[in-house]
């Protein structure tokens, strides 16, 4: 597990191979995986394949501009109703289940921020709700581009151990 964790890197460049459907549901199966507080889990998954909507989304922040590229946008969803105060931490969990298990396929992933995001004079989420129609009431936490990559992107690997504390600060 650890070294699909350090395989785990941003990519922003990706070949234009699709990505298999057998990975994709291997994908969604880390990802809803996940912790959950109370077991609500209160996630959704949008893979995104379609071209025009890759590129609509890609438009949709600042730094998404690559999601035009990469042969799927995976659109990272939560019900509030259904777990009103811990959707933001169940989703988050899941998009890095998410993330690690395309590292461990050899594919290439980049998290782009999209709840409460400030855009253009838009929400970014509202943007992206009207894109995919999304059901008033369903917030969405993030997208992450998804495919193989083209070059290695980025990781600056672990951060500071010295960080870690043990017992007390």
């Amino acid at each position: 597990m650890l070294e699909a964790i350090r395989q785990r890197r941003s990519v922003r460049h990706y070949k234009p191979d699709p990505v298999p459907t057998e990975a994709l549901k291997e994908i969604a199966e880390a990802a809803f995986s996940a912790p959950s507080a109370c077991n609500f889990r209160p996630w959704h998954l949008i893979f995104v394949t379609d071209g025009a909507k890759r590129e609509a989304l890609s438009r949709v922040h600042q730094w998404a501009g690559f999601c035009a590229e990469a042969p799927v946008v995976v659109v990272v969803c939560g019900d509030p109703a259904v777990s009103e105060h811990w959707w933001i931490e169940d989703c988050c969990a899941a998009t890095e289940n998410a993330m690690i298990q395309a590292a461990a396929l050899g594919l290439g992933t980049c998290w782009i921020g999209i709840r409460g995001d400030q855009q253009r004079g838009f929400t970014c989420e509202e943007t992206v709700r009207r894109i995919l129609d999304i059901p008033e009431g369903i917030r969405v936490l993030c997208t992450f581009s998804l495919g193989y990559p083209a070059d290695k992107g980025s990781n600056r690997g672990p951060g500071p151990m010295e960080n870690v504390h043990y017992e007390h600060w």
